[in-house]
């Protein structure tokens, strides 16, 4: 695992508790939380959304690791887009959650 993934995962696990880091339901929850607050900060509307839902709802599912690529190359393209840098972007959310441990 990269050192960014590992500090991730240490800190999540200080944040949140061990346990959290291999709760599925947890992280399914969290993932779609916060994609669906990048597609609205990114202008998304619910219409849009909702036309995506139903056209997906008959596509076959694919391998975990394939998905997270295209995810990953989604969200270079939006840091590329807004002209900002995707792994200073992973840094400031863990700086984030340092931060609020020492508060």
């Amino acid at each position: 695992m990269s050192e960014f993934q590992n500090k991730a995962i240490r800190l999540m696990a200080s944040y949140d508790g061990d346990a959290s880091i291999g709760n599925l339901a947890l992280r399914q929850r969290n993932l779609l939380l916060s994609a669906l607050e990048l597609y609205r900060v990114l202008g998304g509307s619910f219409e849009q959304l909702e036309a995506a839902i139903m056209q997906d709802q008959a596509s076959a599912l694919r391998r975990v690791d394939l998905v997270v690529g295209d995810l990953m190359m989604e969200l270079a393209a939006i840091c590329h887009i807004h002209d900002m840098d995707i792994m200073q972007a992973g840094h400031n959310a863990l700086d984030k959650l340092t931060c609020e441990d020492q508060i």
